[in-house]
């Protein structure tokens, strides 16, 4: 009997195709969420801001959409229905253009804290959805939950079991990520960033003339660095003040707080040398004291129990959020393009005589300090990936058990889930420390290099 099945045309081999390409580049970023870094280094190294994880991601969508305008596609529904889920996954935990409300009303859900279970829930409805298209037989209530029910079950799933390695590269691969590339790449390309700052730098760099040219490149590339970690940065203050927004009633005394201050500090205090956190540091300091203070009378009582132990306690954990949240939620970030933090770092009153605004260094010192001064223990680190570099506090929640009842406290106070908030473990003695970044218990950075700049007490 001859075979009446049409023949595909090339176009719809193409679009079918199309969707396995897709997958193998998928297959870069998610296995970096695995710790599995190498691929995705490679890339990096080989394609530039091509390869980025948000680049991959955003390829793999193209390939996806391909398949379904030129691929074999007998059904509408389940194409709908597996596009419609995977794009709000998608966009609950990236950063995605035009679809910034979807982030804003999911990200503070713990599914969407981190990539990992978002990534691989939002590629099976995609993809499921793609394959069940094809079919001919297919009812309509198969067609619409097939695609959008088992990548629920598996966000769900991802999140609970958290099998994830959220290392160097993986770690940021976040809200940033699409954002960042697309500059790196309209720079590849040659567009301009316009900014009087950055002119000045740059010309300052360029018109030096004790430098070789061999210098003078070295330093347009650290330059080129700072100005990506300053948008980063931004990012990220800007999604912390989005999670603070629970917060608003009890962060109003911070407001106050500031304007009560207003003509009791002496502006012109002077800048230390960068690294200098035991000078910048400042937890006595009455005007530094009295901010934290302030802030943490929101939630009354000792810091910790027994008092002199450091470890938060159920009130020191309402604390340490509050203190966060006021801080990052009216923080303004201010960085000279010509200058690098680790150049000089401003003491915590003068920081708070200008309002809270500073870069990150300046950012970590005042988080310190008042952590510290409320009778908590607190530490800076120093993070570097080539010609980038970034400054963060942690704040010590003790050991073992009590610091995981800790995390627990902290996550409800914050609306997170505990698993979603990063802490660093020493080696040796067990002590936690929770990241207090721009975005509390986040990294914004991923590092090569991390290395412990000062700590208290």
């Amino acid at each position: 009997m001859e075979n009446t099945k049409p023949k595909k045309s090339v176009l719809e081999t193409i679009g079918n195709i199309s969707i396995l390409v897709g997958l193998a580049v998928f297959a870069v970023p998610a296995l970096a969420v695995f710790g599995i870094d190498g691929p995705q280094q490679v890339m990096i190294k080989t394609f530039g801001a091509f390869g980025e994880p948000g680049i991959l991601l955003a390829i793999f969508m193209v390939c996806a959409v391909l398949t379904m305008l030129l691929g074999t596609v007998n059904r509408i529904l389940p194409l709908l229905a597996g596009f419609g889920t995977g794009i709000v996954l998608f966009a609950g935990a990236f950063d995605i253009p035009y679809l910034g409300a979807i982030r804003t009303a999911l990200f503070r859900f713990p599914p969407f804290s981190q990539s990992g279970p978002a990534l691989f829930s939002g590629a099976l409805a995609i993809v499921t959805g793609l394959f069940m298209a094809r079919s001919e037989n297919i009812k309509p209530l198969p067609a619409l939950l097939g695609p959008s029910i088992p990548p629920i079950i598996l966000l769900l799933v991802l999140t609970a079991w958290s099998p994830f390695t959220y290392n160097e590269v993986s770690r940021n691969m976040d809200a940033s990520t699409f954002e960042r590339a697309m500059r790196s790449i309209s720079t590849t390309l040659g567009k301009t960033y316009v900014n009087p700052e950055v002119e000045r730098a740059v010309r300052q760099v360029v018109e030096e003339k004790d430098k070789t040219l061999q210098e003078k490149e070295q330093a347009l590339k650290e330059l080129s660095a700072r100005l990506e970690r300053t948008e980063a940065d931004k990012k990220a203050l800007e999604r912390s003040l989005k999670d603070s927004a629970q917060l608003t009633k009890e962060l109003e005394a911070a407001k106050q707080a500031l304007k009560d201050l207003e003509g009791r500090i002496e502006k012109d205090n002077a800048p230390v040398k960068g690294g200098r956190y035991d000078l910048a540091v400042q937890p006595t300091n009455p005007i530094v004291r009295d901010f934290a203070v302030k802030i943490a009378s929101a939630a009354p009582g000792p810091w910790d129990d027994p008092q002199g132990s450091k470890v938060p306690n159920a009130a020191g954990a309402k604390q340490l959020v509050l203190i966060h949240g006021a801080i990052s939620s009216n923080w303004k970030y201010v960085s000279d393009p010509a200058v690098s933090w680790t150049d000089y770092t401003s003491p915590a009153s003068r920081t708070m005589a200008l309002g809270l605004a500073g870069d990150c260094d300046d950012y970590a010192t005042v988080m310190a300090s008042c952590i510290i001064a409320v009778g908590g223990r607190a530490r800076i680190i120093h993070g570097f990936r080539g010609n980038q570099g970034h400054a963060w506090a942690e704040v010590w929640l003790g050991r073992g058990f009590s610091a995981d009842r800790i995390l627990q406290t902290v996550a409800s106070y914050s609306g997170r889930s505990s698993a979603s908030l990063a802490v660093s473990r020493d080696t040796g003695t067990d002590d936690r420390w929770l990241v207090l970044d721009w975005e509390l218990g986040r990294y914004s950075f991923s590092a090569n290099t991390v290395t412990l700049a000062w700590m208290s007490n």
